[in-house]
């Protein structure tokens, strides 16, 4: 709107929400990208663009959201906070006349909607500028999306799914398995594509994305996990344990796998049962429990932070270290567990 009409973003919501006793407006666009109102902000907006509340939050669905720190009463205040989820920007083709200098298209991608499926694109977080990797040349990851948007659709606890198979893959990463010939061909194509070198790619969620969402299917049948219960009953956790990474093994392609994994174990028992997700989750299937018990994921087994930071993309040329750049090359776009924060203001992602 600031665009078209040439005014500063302050200045437009001054007029808008302005009266005899004004508006209290904290922050600026360049200290979060985000606007919040209060209730009675919210309505004098309504009231400016002639359209019932109600109306305008469906259209507009971040509007109706509360930020703690804003306060709720009758004077009408505004405020500028870092998004309170995380969000991507918008797909470059899809909303190119929208692009400008300064004037970015951010949205939130939601569980599965990182991907534009027309474009065929992996949606990046760029503040600045429209970020995104082509993936033409990654015919497996919109596979992978196109059934983790059903497994969204269909599964009550599909976030908490994925992000215990994120762990579970992850696991598998730090014992050793960086050097897969699936993955390193993977780490190649994706390098090509956005200009990253190899080490910087390989740390990236996009690397395992497949594998993840495979994973997930299996880990979310009830059907499986109640297939597993009965081996358990019948046979024992061993007999169980064999029988899901054998099925895991085929449904990633990894015939080979379950085989590894129990070399792993019986190499460092202690270890691989401290920090093993998918060990913990297999004992709690057996059990027969359920809802947010079976999904958890333990602090030892989850995704060190550093891999989860959402750094803009390439943001320039200059020489950088190796973290510096893999951190440029962030390529999750939002199903990955992370911290956010939800209560500060602070500076824009």
């Amino acid at each position: 709107m600031t665009a078209w009409f040439g005014l500063p973003a302050q200045d437009l919501l001054r007029g808008i929400l302005g009266g005899p006793h004004g508006v209290q407006v904290t922050g600026t666009p360049a200290t979060g990208l985000e606007l919040f109102l209060n209730p009675s902000a919210q309505a004098k907006l309504a009231h400016f663009a002639g359209l019932p509340l109600p109306r305008l939050t469906t259209m507009l669905p971040s509007l109706a959201a509360h930020h703690s720190r804003l306060v709720d009463d009758e004077a009408r205040r505004a405020a500028w906070y870092a998004p309170c989820e995380a969000w991507v920007g918008a797909c470059p083709p899809c909303t190119g006349r929208a692009w400008r200098h300064g004037q970015t298209v951010l949205v939130y991608p939601g569980a599965a909607g990182h991907v534009c499926r027309r474009h065929g694109r992996w949606l990046l977080a760029h503040a600045e500028r429209p970020a995104s990797i082509a993936l033409e040349t990654l015919p497996e990851v919109l596979t992978a999306h196109r059934r983790h948007a059903a497994l969204v659709r269909t599964h009550p606890w599909a976030g908490q799914v994925v992000a215990l198979a994120a762990a579970v893959v992850w696991s598998w990463q730090v014992q050793g398995w960086r050097s897969e010939t699936v993955w390193q061909d993977r780490v190649r194509r994706l390098a090509a594509v956005t200009g990253c070198t190899p080490a910087a790619v390989v740390p990236h969620a996009l690397l395992t994305y497949p594998e993840t969402i495979a994973v997930a299917r299996l880990l979310g049948d009830s059907r499986w996990q109640q297939r597993l219960r009965a081996t358990t009953a019948a046979a024992g956790t061993a007999a169980a344990a064999t029988m899901l990474l054998g099925e895991i093994g085929r449904r990633v392609g990894r015939p080979w796998l379950a085989d590894w994994l129990a070399a792993c174990a019986r190499i460092g028992p202690r270890e691989a049962a401290r920090t093993d997700p998918l060990q913990r989750w297999l004992l709690t299937a057996a059990d027969g429990a359920g809802g947010d018990v079976l999904w958890t994921v333990h602090q030892a087994a989850a995704r060190p932070a550093e891999y989860s930071d959402r750094a803009s993309f390439l943001t320039d040329r200059r020489p950088r270290t190796l973290v510096e750049e893999a951190r440029s090359a962030f390529l999750t776009g939002g199903w990955e567990p992370m911290s956010w924060p939800r209560t500060s203001e602070a500076p824009h992602p």
